[in-house]
């Protein structure tokens, strides 16, 4: 896509751990252990593979894949037993399997399940995805606070003339200076997209400070959101919750210990997380056109 520099994982080598453990030669591998260990992922990833094929999107992110799965209610998740990866039982997956999706998702593209290039992951960093034309109106920004979205928001950001900028894993700081740059000191519109999360709303309270000259705009996730499209809540982070977000659930009527996630509106949404935020510019960016 034309003004897109992101930088890819690279997906053409097996995880250390899966290279480690086909170097061992093979007078040195436990007589059952590999097999069990082999029909186990096979299992795992014949599963992932369905859950994906289900879901229907080309490319999307783990937590997309983990709120699917939730929303799914199939009782096929598997849950192996200790000879030969044999199926004991099967269960509906649930919110304490996430950790364990993360390992089976990534194993099921390493190994060809799914497609290499289909779960999209964060890449650490500042990044500044320029639109291929200026937006006829005030110099806009999309600020967002996760890298593995960019994919599938970018062709919404460039077709309104909107500069994309997610921010993961760094300061804030260290991207403002460039704002004011490409801003020219004229006019500027900064919106801003993050999880209705403790660290979310840190992200979005960081960025209204530092451009509070200019204005910015948080356009999701809000509570109000979460309560009126029924996205999906999962258990926060104990230890980054604080007053100010407990209270900030509760006054709309959610449940303060909780969170909400972007990935979430990619299932819970018609048109995924872009057709939600093509809805949001239309409804706050003035003088958008396609």
């Amino acid at each position: 896509m034309s003004g897109m520099h992101l930088h890819q994982r690279d997906y053409s080598k097996l995880s250390a751990e899966s290279q480690v453990y086909r170097s061992l030669p093979q007078r040195l591998m436990p007589m059952a252990e590999p097999f069990v260990e082999t029909e186990t992922c096979r299992t795992k990833c014949r599963w992932v593979a369905k859950v994906f094929t289900e879901f229907n999107r080309p490319r999307t992110t783990v937590r997309s894949l983990f709120y699917y799965a939730l929303r799914r209610g199939e009782a096929d998740y598997p849950i192996c037993g200790g000879f030969v990866g044999e199926i004991r039982v099967t269960r509906r997956f649930d919110e304490s399997d996430a950790s364990r999706l993360v390992k089976w998702a990534t194993l099921a593209s390493e190994l060809g399940y799914i497609p290499r290039d289909a779960i999209l992951v964060e890449v650490p960093g500042i990044h500044v995805l320029t639109p291929d034309r200026i937006s006829s109106g005030a110099h806009a920004e999309l600020w967002i606070d996760r890298s593995a979205l960019n994919p599938l928001i970018w062709p919404v950001c460039n077709r309104y003339g909107i500069t994309l900028v997610s921010v993961s894993g760094a300061r804030i700081d260290d991207a403002l200076k460039d704002l004011r740059i490409r801003a020219g000191g004229e006019e500027a519109l900064v919106l801003c997209m993050a999880d209705l999360s403790p660290s979310g709303l840190s992200f979005v309270r960081a960025l209204g400070d530092a451009v509070s000259d200019l204005g910015m705009m948080h356009i999701a996730l809000t509570p109000e959101q979460v309560a009126r499209l029924h996205i999906p809540m999962v258990r926060a982070d104990k230890q980054a919750s604080d007053k100010h977000y407990r209270e900030l659930l509760r006054n709309a009527g959610l449940d303060g210990r909780m969170m909400a996630e972007l990935d979430a509106i990619e299932v819970c949404y018609p048109g995924g997380i872009a057709g939600f935020l093509e809805g949001l510019i239309r409804e706050h960016v003035k003088g958008v056109r396609t």
